[in-house]
């Protein structure tokens, strides 16, 4: 039985495999992968269905003439350019790794990097623009279908996907520049880091034995060694040279070079000095320009010579690295110690006080004289022993025996300076006692830190503290100066005795107003010239670099990038003088504009007025945006701008503009116009000018009142003036009771008809007003043009009184009659101040003269004459 029931579900089994086979192979052609049986199968009567073809693949894009299309438009191969740079720049960084790199190496890896930063910022020039067209042109079809939307066309779709490939590449390039910026940026940084490691190394490194007396005992050894080696490579150097003739010949015109300089420079000092007779002080711009003049003329003697000679042996003959090194600090110590002396005695005039730059008093410029010549002296001379001791490769102890006394000696030099008093003469320009005090606390640490390095053994340290202390002064000394020329040159522009003012008068008039304005930005744009000039020397004393100092200049003139945003000084500076060319030329169509077009037309002064200010305002407007456009602002941004604006508007500038808008409805209805007389306020005068924000107006007493505009806008403002220049004037007249009215009348008119001043149409007119208890009462009316000016009210008066005079009708005072009711009380208060009879008079009289008895004392005596 159980075996029967196996057998059945076998069989069932079977059959249920064998069904389900056959259903599989009944479906199978449904579901073909041959797309073209399965539209054939589907399509009735064999009608090819169309619709439902799928769409075939778009043909493979050509990445190599995209990529060289790519290359054409930035002028230079993208892929390998890109490659050198990341190899050199592998390079330089096997390089940083190595040990004990001096400092020319440094520079020349920094050299090196600025060289790749040039090449990149070259490839980014040609880069930009066509980025920003590959953008566009994308930009231009518009986005890409999203899922589950119609396919756009093949042609579209084959463009989109080179378009996309092609800014692709470079979008590439341009992250591979940002890339490597940063990997020069961290390579840069890390020669800072090296330099600074190795300069702090050396500097505070002690020197031993210094104290020693081993050491002090073998200076005097050691310098005839010194000096005969010094003798020896100069005589070396002179026995072979070929042409020693040539060489004694340029000695021979360098020495007439400095004789004819000097003539010069003696006859140019006598010529700008004659007046040195002269007791008087000079005004500050003179001295300025002789200072700056004498100082020129006798540094060129020395430098041009030295030059001159240094230049043309170097150039002719091939010297060697120690002559060099000897010849150059030799010329240098010279000029040093020569143009140091020259600018003091210039600047402080020992001999002659009243042609003296710097405001101190005679002893205090001799000693200042004679102490800043010595601190020159010890520093060319220390400066150029030092080289010395160098080039000879002398002992330990000749460089201890120079660096030791040289550094406190250049601070026991400062010292006396900072303690010189400071007296001042001139008081135009005397020093501020604030100022000496900030630049005196650092020199005093500075000289404490020399004297205290040099007594430790840390002689490199000192000498580099005296060295910079003497260099930087220097610099800062001499930029002094010409900051002071500078002053002077802007005064002597507002003075007329000088050249320069004599030339601004002749050229702009009379007006010192004007004067200044023009002086101001010539010495602003100087004296900034003078600090920035000034910068980069005082930098290049403290340990930076050439390249450095060009590189900070460079990105902070030309462009730096903050974010997204490229900020360039000198696009800002380019900016400013494009937006005052702009003004200039929207001042001049504004003058051409009122000259030639508005008022050849007729048009009025107030309609001529109105009109150019619209026109300068628009002027203003278009400069801004010019500007603004030149500076790379994206004009789109001012929508930004305007709703910041209106949250300020909702806040706190409301008042103003509603003023700006007031003008602006002023300057287009023209309710007041320029020259109007109007009353506002309860101040009356002539409207003299009308600006976007307030109203001037001119009262009678000559005092201008500043209106904001948004007052003649919401409150009351009478205009005598709006339609015409007409005015009535009312003159109220008084006769004695008696007099003829039609006499008077006549009288009047014919006073009135008389006057110049006194318009004809409308006619004066007459009025008898009233009969008064003094007489009778008239008014004359009459119509005056308020252009022709004078007082025509005070004229008629004074002719109304002479008429009347001749026509014997009296004016009348005005008479008061008063009578005295208490004559009795009178007398008895004069009998009461009588001292002789005061009791006695009490006691007869009646009561009031007792009332008058109670009186205070002290009311007595204020009715006591």
């Amino acid at each position: 039985m159980i075996r029967r029931l196996w057998v059945v579900a076998w069989a069932l089994s079977l059959f249920s495999l064998l069904v389900v086979a056959g259903a599989q192979a009944q479906t199978a052609p449904a579901t073909s992968p041959n797309p073209d049986a399965a539209q054939r199968a589907a399509s009735p009567s064999g009608a090819p269905a169309t619709a439902q073809l799928t769409k075939p693949p778009a043909p493979p894009l050509n990445t190599a003439e995209i990529v060289t299309r790519a290359n054409k438009s930035v002028g230079v191969d993208i892929e390998k350019s890109i490659t050198g740079w990341q190899q050199e720049l592998s390079r330089l960084e096997g390089d940083l790794q190595k040990p004990r790199l001096s400092y020319s190496d440094l520079n020349d890896f920094r050299d090196k990097l600025q060289r790749v930063r040039g090449e990149i910022g070259s490839f980014r020039t040609h880069l930009e623009p066509a980025l920003a067209a590959a953008k566009e042109q994308l930009g231009l079809l518009g986005p890409a279908p999203a899922a589950g939307q119609p396919p756009e066309p093949d042609d579209v779709a084959r463009s989109r996907a080179d378009r996309t490939y092609y800014h692709g590449v470079l979008t590439g390039g341009q992250k591979e520049i940002d890339s490597a910026n940063l990997r020069i940026d961290r390579l840069i940084d890390t020669i800072q880091e090296i330099r600074r490691k190795n300069f702090a190394t050396r500097l505070l490194q002690p020197l031993p034995g210094i104290y020693s007396s081993e050491t002090w005992s073998r200076v005097p050894d050691y310098v005839p060694l010194a000096t005969y080696r010094v003798r020896d490579i100069m005589a070396d150097w002179w026995r072979s040279l070929r042409d020693q003739d040539e060489v004694l010949l340029l000695v021979f015109e360098a020495g007439l070079l400095l004789l004819g300089l000097a003539f010069a420079a003696a006859f140019g000092t006598w010529r700008l000095r004659r007046r040195r007779t002269e007791d008087v002080d000079q005004p500050f711009w003179r001295r300025a320009a002789v200072a700056g003049a004498i100082a020129l003329l006798w540094i060129l003697p020395v430098v041009v010579p030295i030059a001159f000679l240094y230049g043309l042996v170097a150039d002719t003959h091939q010297l060697p690295k120690r002559v060099d090194w000897l010849l150059y600090s030799t010329a240098q110590s010279i000029i040093t110690v020569f143009a140091v002396g020259v600018l003091v005695i210039s600047a402080f005039a020992p001999r002659m006080p009243h042609w003296r730059l710097i405001p101190v008093s005679d002893r205090t410029a001799r000693r200042i004289c004679g102490l800043l010549l010595a601190l020159a002296i010890v520093y060319g001379v220390t400066t150029l022993l030092y080289i010395v001791t160098r080039v000879v490769q002398a002992p330990f102890a000749l460089t201890i025996a120079v660096a030791l006394p040289s550094s406190l000696l250049v601070a026991g030099i400062i010292v006396a300076i900072l303690l010189t008093p400071l007296e001042g003469q001139h008081q135009d320009r005397s020093l501020s006692p604030r100022l000496l005090a900030v630049l005196r606390a650092p020199i005093w640490i500075a000289v404490v830190a020399i004297i205290i390095s040099a007594l430790a053994g840390y002689l490199a340290l000192a000498r580099f503290l005296a060295q910079q202390l003497v260099v930087t002064g220097s610099i800062m000394a001499f930029a002094y100066l010409l900051l002071l020329w500078v002053d002077g040159l802007m005064q002597g522009l507002g003075d007329d005795r000088a050249a320069t003012g004599r030339w601004l008068k002749e050229s702009f008039g009379e007006q010192h107003r004007r004067h200044e304005q023009l002086a101001l930005p010539i010495g602003l744009l100087l004296k900034a010239s003078v600090i920035i000039l000034s910068v980069p020397l005082i930098l290049l004393q403290w340990g930076y670099s050439w390249p450095e100092v060009y590189d900070w200049y460079t990105q902070l003139f030309f462009g730096f990038r903050v974010g997204n945003t490229q900020v360039s000084f000198a696009v800002l500076l380019a900016s400013v003088i494009v937006f005052g060319l702009a003004y200039g030329a929207a001042r001049l169509f504004q003058g051409w504009l009122d000259e030639r077009v508005l008022k050849a037309a007729g048009i009025s002064g107030g309609l001529r007025d109105s009109i150019r200010v619209g026109v300068g305002y628009g002027g203003v407007v278009i400069a801004t945006l010019v500007a603004f456009s030149y500076a790379g602002f994206d004009l789109s941004n001012l929508a930004i701008l305007a709703g910041a604006f209106s949250v300020g508007i909702g806040f706190g500038l409301q008042s103003i503009v509603n003023n700006f808008v007031s003008g602006l409805i002023l300057l287009a209805e023209r309710p007041i116009k320029i020259g109007d007389l109007v009353v506002v306020g309860g101040e009356e005068g002539y409207v003299r000018k009308i600006s976007v924000r307030s109203t001037e107006v001119e009262t009678y007493e000559r005092a201008s009142v500043v209106i904001p505009n948004s007052y003649f806008i919401t409150e009351k403002v009478k205009n005598w003036t709006l339609r015409d220049n007409k005015r009535r004037i009312a003159i109220p007249v008084i006769v004695a009771n008696g007099s003829d009215p039609r006499a008077v009348k006549s009288i009047l008119l014919k006073v009135a008809q008389d006057h110049p001043s006194v318009l004809t149409l409308p006619a004066p007119s007459f009025d008898f007003e009233d009969f008064g208890l003094d007489g009778l009462t008239f008014k004359l009316y009459a119509f005056v043009d308020l252009r022709a000016g004078g007082n025509v009210a005070a004229d008629l008066r004074i002719a109304i009184l002479e008429a009347f005079k001749e026509a014997g009708i009296s004016i009348p005072c005005r008479q008061a009659e008063v009578t005295l009711q208490t004559i009795d009380l009178l007398r008895e208060t004069a009998e009461y101040l009588s001292s002789d009879a005061r009791k006695t008079r009490v006691e007869a009289k009646g009561p009031a003269a007792g009332q008058l008895a109670n009186l205070p004392r002290q009311s007595a005596n204020l009715v006591r004459p």
